[in-house]
């Protein structure tokens, strides 16, 4: 059960935190306690309850930051102003919530993960494939 939690976290973690950076914390923190299959389940549990939640804004720009992470080092300047440009339309958006993430960033993370590969990520359920 530990294995799969572990898994299932690292699959979701930019989801979850995309949703709040609190709830993040909330889960990483029972992970880091987790001992028996009964914590473990309850983190499974919470992570389902978690992805229901829409996306905040400022939660899902501040996850897209960390995302970008995966790509600094690597990618092209035009590609970082596009980013950084859709970012900032974010940013600047007036909606506080989001069933999913905007298209054209959802589109454009899709790109990078093609052009610029991650392991990590490509098994992250935060950007689709």
């Amino acid at each position: 059960m530990k294995k799969e939690t572990e898994q299932l976290w690292a699959s979701e973690k930019y989801t979850v935190m995309a949703k709040g950076y609190n709830l993040y914390k909330e889960v990483q923190g029972l992970m880091r306690d987790a001992q028996t299959n009964a914590d473990y389940e309850k983190v499974t549990m919470l992570i389902a309850e978690m992805k229901k939640k829409p996306f905040e804004r400022r939660a899902l720009c501040n996850t897209l930051e960390h995302v970008w992470g995966y790509f600094k080092k690597s990618a092209e300047e035009v590609d970082k102003e596009h980013f950084f440009s859709l970012l900032n339309t974010l940013r600047e958006s007036d909606e506080e919530y989001y069933d999913e993430t905007p298209y054209e960033i959802d589109l454009f993370l899709q790109y990078l993960l093609q052009k610029y590969p991650s392991e990590y990520l490509s098994r992250s359920t935060f950007i689709k494939n």
